[in-house]
C-alpha cells in the first residue's frame, strides 16, 4: 500500500516540479496572463497537486504509523470493503473504509468510500460478516446485515 502511495507521491512530484513549470513557461510566452485560459489553467492544477501531494504525505505518515499486520482478518477495521443488505427495504451497498482523502488503489466503481470518523464506519468497525448493525445517519436509523466482508490484508493481496 505505502509503495503505491509512493509510486502516486513521485508522479505528482515530478509534474508539480516539471511538467507545470514547463506549461507555466508555454503560458507565459502567449502572452497577456488577465485572458491566457492556458495560465489560468495550470495554475488550478497546480494548486490540485500541491493539494494532492500534501494528502498522500499525511496518509503516508498514518499508515507508517500503524502497524497493518496487526489489523483483524475476521473483523471489519481500517481497508475493509463490507456489503451491507438494509434489512428493511433488501436495497444492497458496499462500502471502502478509508482515511480522509484516501484514493485507494484498490477501489472498486460500486464501491462507496466512508471514511473512519464517519458513523457508518464506527457502526461497522469491529464487527464481522453475517452480523446485523444499526447505524444512526442524520436521515435515520438503519438496520444493515454484514452479507460480505474483505479485509484490508484480503484487498491488499490481490492487488
Amino acid at each position: 500500500m505505502i509503495e503505491k502511495l509512493s509510486v502516486q507521491l513521485k508522479t505528482f512530484m515530478h509534474e508539480l516540479h516539471v511538467d507545470i513549470p514547463a506549461q507555466l513557461r508555454f503560458a507565459r510566452s502567449l502572452g497577456d496572463l488577465s485572458e491566457n485560459a492556458e495560465y489560468k489553467m495550470t495554475k488550478e492544477r497546480q494548486l490540485f497537486v500541491e493539494s494532492r501531494i500534501k494528502q498522500l504525505e499525511d496518509l503516508m505518515k498514518q499508515l507508517q504509523g500503524m502497524n497493518l499486520s496487526k489489523l483483524p482478518a475476521d473483523r471489519v477495521a481500517y481497508g475493509s470493503r463490507v456489503t451491507v443488505e438494509d434489512i428493511n427495504s433488501g436495497e444492497e451497498k458496499i462500502y471502502l473504509l478509508v482515511f480522509p482523502g484516501e484514493d485507494p488503489a484498490h477501489k472498486r466503481e460500486s464501491d462507496i468510500l466512508v471514511t473512519m470518523g464517519s458513523p457508518v464506519a464506527q457502526s461497522l468497525f469491529g464487527k464481522r460478516e453475517g452480523d446485523e448493525v444499526n447505524v444512526k445517519l442524520p436521515k435515520g436509523n438503519f438496520e444493515w446485515e454484514i452479507l460480505e466482508l474483505k479485509t484490508f490484508g484480503e484487498l491488499a493481496n490481490k492487488s
